[in-house]
């Protein structure tokens, strides 16, 4: 069963929680006594997220918490591996931090599973060369040059099948 839990400066959003880590938070002394749930906002990347700061001698002292990341490292087993791990949301819905919508990969694969990016030829891995379009798709951090085309769709075209080839059905195939 799931929790919402509603953004303390947007009323019409919600984080939604398992209900299993809604009680482990509740359960926490610490975030009970900076009363984490009851302070959770969101974030200008749409993140639930607790934030204060407190003052000291030596100046402000800044605390953020990102619930996303509280919960991922708490439940969510962590692959070995030789490069930092970041948390992705499986459906792409920041709000939603229910574990089986969380897990842990690379920035890498972080990248591949976004749906948006800026481009000015409206395309992932296309770019305009003098009056054609060149497609590019990196791997393992090399440069795949796909070739030039007349379109940019075509380049798209090229940019997705190589895409499917080396990563499978991603967020980040073009839509032509």
């Amino acid at each position: 069963m799931s929790v919402k839990v509603k953004l303390k400066n947007r009323e019409d959003k919600y984080v939604i929680l398992d209900e299993k880590t809604h009680e482990d938070i509740q359960n926490d002394p610490y975030l009970t006594s900076i009363k984490f749930l009851d302070n959770l906002r969101a974030h200008s990347n749409g993140y639930g997220v607790f934030q204060r700061c407190i003052t000291t001698k030596k100046g402000p002292v800044y605390e953020t918490i990102y619930l996303h990341k509280h919960i991922a490292e708490k439940f969510v087993e962590k692959p070995k591996s030789d490069r930092k791990l970041f948390v992705r949301f499986i459906d792409g819905d920041v709000l939603n931090v229910q574990l089986e919508n969380l897990e842990w990969v690379t920035m890498n694969t972080l990248r591949r599973q976004m749906k948006n990016f800026k481009s000015k030829t409206g395309y992932r891995g296309v770019t305009k060369e003098k009056n054609r379009f060149r497609a590019v798709i990196y791997h393992e951090r090399k440069a795949h040059n796909l070739g030039f085309f007349d379109t940019a769709e075509e380049a798209a075209i090229a940019y997705n099948k190589k895409s499917r080839e080396l990563f499978g059905e991603t967020g980040s195939l073009n839509k032509v």
